[in-house]
C-alpha cells in the first residue's frame, strides 16, 4: 500500500550550521588566494634584489651586507687561485724519486761524509775518482747531443771566443732577470718560493751544496800541482801560475781568513736563524740534513759530490785542466741566484749569502774574471811550452770541466716562469714544470715507442680525461694532446713513464701494469695491435739494462786518448805514521802559556842554519806544503782554526793579509797590475823564492811530491827523516794540527828569519820573506791567545795542544840548526 511522503520544514539549527560551513569554506579560499599573491610578490622582490647583488653562498645569514658578500666571494676566488698556484710547485718540490736515484743518494751521502772527513777515509780517493769519471762521462754524453748550445761550440781555443761565450751567458741571464722584474711589477707571483715554508725547505735541501762552497778548487794549488806524469821535462810552472790565480777564488770563498766572511759559515748561520732550536749541524756531520739516508734532492747531492771529487783530484796531475774549467763555468752568474736573493728578501729571510755571490762573482773583477784569466793563462803557457796540438788537447779537457759544471743542477728546484693569461686574468706557468727530455740520444726502443704514441695520440684524443694519473706532475691528457705532441715531448713523457711504478717495472713486462692494461681484461685491450704491444714490451725490457754503460768512455773519446790510464801517486797516501811521535822530543824548561809560547820557542832558535843549501831546499818545500790539506774539508775549515790556516797559506803564497773586517777582497788586482805596471812581478811566495834560490845556485828544485819522495828515500839524514815524518802528519791535518802549526812556526824562527839565509836572497825576496814571517806570526798569535777553538775536533786539552806544538817546532829548530 502506497503511502504519501509527508514534507516537513528543515530544522532551523541544521540550516544555521550548514550556512556557517559554506561561509568558512569561502573564507578559507579567499585566504589561500591572498597567501599565493603575497608569495608571488615576495618572489618577485627577491628576484629583483638578486639581480642587483652577487650570488651568496648557501646558508649565508640573511643579515650579511653586500660588501661582506663581495669580500667573501673575492676570498673564495683567491683561495682557488692560491691552490692552483701552489699546485704548480708540487711537482718540482716533491719530485718522484726512482729507486736508482735513492740508491745513488745513499751511496753519495757516504762518499760525501768521507770527503768532508777525508783524513779519516783516505780510501775514498779511489772511489771519488770513479764517481767523477762517471759524472764527466754522463754530462759530456748529454752535451754532445747539442754542442752548439754549450762550450763545445768553440772547437778550437780562442780567448776572444771564450770571453764572448761567457759574456753572452751573463747577458742572457741579466735580460732574463729584467723580464722577471717586469712580470713582478705587473703583479706576477714569486717564481721560486711560493711561501716562506717553501723557501726554508729549499734552503735546507740546498745545504749539501753550500757546505762544499769553494771545494771544487780546494786542492788546485799545492805540492802535487806540478807532479803531473805527463809533463816530461817541463817544470809545471804553467800549472802553478794558473793554479795560483784559481786559488784566489777559494781564498775569497773561505773568507780570506775572516770567519764572518767564510761562505760555508755564512750559510750555516742562515740555517741556524731558520731553525726552531737555533742550531744547524755542519756538513761534516753524518745526517746533517735530518733526512733518511736516501732522502734529499738527488740533483743537489750529485752536484755536491762532483764539486768535492774534482776539488780533491785537481792537483794530482789528473784533473787540473778540468778543475779550472769547472771553476770558470761555476763562477758565472746564474739566473736563479738573482731570483733567490730577491724572493728571500720578500719573505723576510736573510739573503746575504746569495747577494754576496752576485757581487763577488762579477765578470769584471770578481771570481768569474779570475777564473777565466786562469784558463787563458794556462792554455797560453801550454801552447808556448808544448805546442798547439798539446794546447788543444788541454782545451778539450777544460771544456770537459765546463760541461760538468753546466750539466749539474745545484738547486732543489729552479724558478718557474709565469705569464698573464688574458681570458682569465690569472698568472699561469709559461712552461710545464715537468722536466724536459735529457739531451741523451734516444735509444732505438725509445724512438719506436715515441713514434707509436704519436700515432695513437689522435685516436685517443680526450679519452684519458677521466684519468687522474700524474706523470711528473702532469696528467696523461697533457702529454698526449695531439696538437701539442712532438718527438721531444714524447721522449720526455716516455722517460718519465719509465720511472712510474707499478705502471712500468724496468726489465719486467709481467709486473708492468702498462702491459697488463693492453692485454685481455685490461682497459686498453684492442687499442694496440700485437706488433705494437711488442714495441712496448721491448722498451720495458731495455730499461733493465745498465744505463750508465751508454755514456761510459765518452770523456776519453772526446779528449782523444787515455789521459787517466795511470794515476800519479797522491801525497795524502804518502807515508805511514808508525813511530813518528817518538821522534818529537818535548823541549825542556819551556813556558807553555798561550801568550808566551811563540816567544819562548823563538829563543830556542839557533843563530845559524845548515851551510848546505842543497839540504835546506827540500826542507823548505816540505815546510811550505804542510797545511795544504786543511781546505779539503770545507765544513771543518769554516772554523777559527781554518781561518788561522788560511791566513798562513795566504802569507806563504805571497798574498797580502785580508782578514780584517774592513778589508776588501783583492779580486783581479794582481792580474790588472800585470797588464798595467811594467815593473810588476807575480806575488812572491815561498814557492817562487825557493825556485829563484835554486836557479841562482844551479840546483834542481825539489818541490814536487815525487821529487821529495825520491830525496827522502835516497838520503840518510835527520833532515830527510824529519821531512818524512812531517809529510806523514800532513795527511791528517785536523788530527795533527798542533804538530803541523808548530813545524810552521819552526820554519819562521829557524829558516825565514835566519841571518845566514839572506846571502841567498835578493832584496825584494828578503822583503817578501819578512812579510810572510810577520803574517804567520800574527795569525798564530791571534789563534793561541784567543784559544777559543784551538783544539776543535780534538780530544786533547789545551795544554797538550801547546806541548805538541812546541815538540814539532823544537824538532824543526834542532834539525835545521845543526
Amino acid at each position: 500500500m502506497l503511502t504519501r511522503l509527508e514534507w516537513r520544514y528543515p530544522d532551523p539549527l541544521m540550516i544555521t550550521a550548514f550556512s556557517l560551513l559554506i561561509v568558512v569554506y569561502i573564507c578559507l579560499g579567499l585566504l589561500k588566494d591572498r597567501r599565493k599573491q603575497a608569495a608571488t610578490r615576495r618572489s618577485r622582490r627577491v628576484s629583483e634584489e638578486s639581480a642587483k647583488r652577487p650570488d651568496l653562498n648557501i646558508g649565508q645569514p640573511a643579515d650579511v651586507s653586500r660588501e661582506e658578500a663581495r669580500a667573501r666571494c673575492t676570498q673564495a676566488l683567491e683561495a682557488d687561485s692560491l691552490r692552483d698556484y701552489l699546485a704548480v710547485f708540487a711537482a718540482v718540490e716533491e719530485p718522484e724519486v726512482t729507486r736508482a736515484e735513492r740508491q745513488q743518494i745513499r751511496s753519495d751521502k757516504i762518499l760525501y761524509h768521507e770527503l768532508q772527513n777525508i783524513e779519516d777515509h783516505l780510501g775514498a780517493i779511489d772511489r771519488s775518482r770513479s764517481r767523477l769519471m762517471q759524472l764527466i762521462d754522463q754530462t759530456m754524453h748529454e752535451a754532445l747531443r747539442s754542442p752548439t748550445e754549450s762550450i763545445l761550440s768553440i772547437p778550437s781555443y780562442s780567448p776572444t771566443a771564450l770571453k764572448e761565450h761567457f759574456d753572452r751567458a751573463h747577458s742572457d741571464n741579466a735580460h732574463k732577470y729584467e723580464a722577471y722584474l717586469s712580470r713582478r711589477k705587473q703583479g706576477g707571483p714569486r717564481e721560486l718560493f711560493p711561501t716562506r715554508e717553501h723557501a726554508v725547505r729549499w734552503l735546507q735541501l740546498a745545504a749539501v751544496v753550500k757546505y762544499v762552497d769553494g771545494g771544487w778548487v780546494a786542492n788546485v794549488l799545492g805540492i802535487d800541482t806540478q807532479s803531473s806524469t805527463r809533463l816530461g821535462n817541463s817544470d809545471g810552472s804553467a800549472e802553478w801560475r794558473a793554479g795560483k790565480l784559481a786559488w784566489q777564488v777559494i781564498s775569497e770563498e773561505f773568507g780570506d781568513g775572516d770567519l764572518a766572511k767564510n761562505h760555508v759559515f755564512v750559510y750555516n748561520e742562515l740555517l741556524k736563524k731558520l731553525s726552531p732550536t737555533d742550531h744547524a749541524p755542519t756538513g761534516d756531520q753524518i745526517g746533517f740534513d735530518g733526512l733518511a739516508d736516501d732522502g734529499g734532492a738527488p740533483r743537489c747531492w750529485t752536484a755536491a759530490i762532483a764539486q768535492s771529487c774534482i776539488g780533491l783530484l785537481a792537483s794530482t796531475g789528473e784533473f787540473f785542466p778540468e778543475a779550472i774549467g769547472f771553476n770558470m763555468a761555476y763562477e758565472t752568474l746564474p739566473y736563479h741566484l738573482l731570483v733567490t736573493s730577491r724572493e728571500l728578501r720578500e719573505l723576510k729571510i736573510d739573503d746575504y749569502y746569495f747577494a754576496l755571490h752576485i757581487t763577488i762573482d762579477n765578470p769584471d773583477s770578481g771570481h768569474a774574471a779570475i777564473a777565466r784569466a786562469a784558463v787563458d793563462r794556462y792554455l797560453a803557457e801550454v801552447r808556448q811550452r808544448e805546442g798547439q796540438e798539446a794546447m788543444e788537447r788541454m782545451w778539450r779537457r777544460v771544456q770537459a770541466g765546463v760541461v760538468l759544471a753546466d750539466g749539474l743542477q745545484t738547486t732543489p728546484w729552479a724558478p718557474i716562469t709565469f705569464t698573464l693569461d688574458a681570458p682569465s686574468h690569472r698568472w699561469m706557468p709559461l712552461a710545464a714544470p715537468a722536466p724536459t727530455a735529457h739531451k741523451v740520444a734516444a735509444t732505438d726502443s725509445e724512438t719506436r715507442l715515441v713514434t707509436l704514441l704519436g700515432r695513437k695520440a689522435s685516436a685517443a684524443e680526450k679519452m684519458h680525461c677521466p684519468s687522474r694519473l700524474l706523470i711528473k706532475g702532469r696528467l696523461i691528457e697533457y702529454w698526449l694532446e695531439p696538437s701539442l705532441y712532438t718527438l721531444d715531448k714524447g721522449l720526455t713523457f716516455v722517460r718519465a713513464l719509465a720511472e712510474k711504478k707499478p705502471w712500468v717495472v724496468p726489465g719486467d713486462t709481467s709486473r708492468s701494469q702498462l702491459v697488463r692494461e693492453m692485454e685481455w681484461g685490461g682497459r686498453m685491450f684492442g687499442a694496440f695491435s700485437q706488433d705494437e704491444v711488442r714495441i712496448v714490451r721491448r722498451w720495458i725490457r731495455s730499461l733493465g739494462d745498465d744505463q750508465t754503460s751508454h755514456s761510459a768512455g765518452t770523456y776519453q773519446h772526446f779528449i782523444g786518448g787515455s789521459e787517466h790510464g795511470q794515476h800519479p801517486p797522491n801525497s795524502l797516501l804518502a807515508f805511514a805514521e808508525i813511530g813518528i811521535m817518538d821522534r818529537f822530543p818535548v823541549p825542556q824548561n819551556l813556558l807553555f802559556a798561550s801568550s808566551t809560547i811563540l816567544g819562548s820557542l823563538s829563543q830556542c832558535s839557533s843563530d845559524r842554519t845548515s851551510h848546505d843549501i842543497s839540504q835546506i831546499i827540500p826542507i823548505w818545500f816540505t815546510l811550505a806544503a804542510l797545511l795544504e790539506g786543511f781546505p779539503l774539508s770545507p765544513a771543518r775549515f769554516a772554523s777559527p782554526l781554518g781561518m788561522t790556516v788560511l791566513r798562513i797559506l795566504r802569507g806563504q803564497l805571497g798574498f797580502p793579509a785580508l782578514h780584517e773586517t774592513e778589508d776588501i777582497c783583492a779580486g783581479m788586482d794582481d792580474v790588472f797590475a800585470e797588464t798595467t805596471d811594467p815593473h810588476y812581478t807575480t806575488a812572491l811566495g815561498l814557492h817562487e823564492i825557493g825556485h829563484n834560490i835554486c836557479r841562482r845556485q844551479g840546483l834542481q828544485p825539489i818541490s814536487t811530491y815525487s821529487e821529495l819522495v825520491q830525496w827522502i828515500e835516497s838520503t840518510d839524514s835527520p833532515a830527510a827523516t824529519m821531512c818524512n815524518d812531517l809529510l806523514a802528519l800532513r795527511a791528517r791535518p785536523y788530527a795533527n794540527q798542533s804538530f803541523l802549526l808548530g813545524a810552521t812556526w819552526g820554519a819562521v824562527v829557524q829558516v825565514y828569519r835566519c841571518p845566514e839565509l839572506s846571502q841567498y836572497l835578493m832584496p825584494n825576496e828578503q822583503s817578501a820573506l819578512n812579510r810572510i814571517s810577520a803574517d804567520i806570526q800574527s795569525a798564530l798569535e791571534d789563534f793561541l791567545v784567543a784559544e777559543c777553538d784551538s783544539i776543535k775536533g780534538s780530544i786533547m786539552t789545551s795544554a797538550d795542544w801547546r806541548r805538541d806544538f812546541a815538540r814539532s817546532c823544537g824538532r824543526v829548530i834542532s834539525v835545521i840548526g845543526q
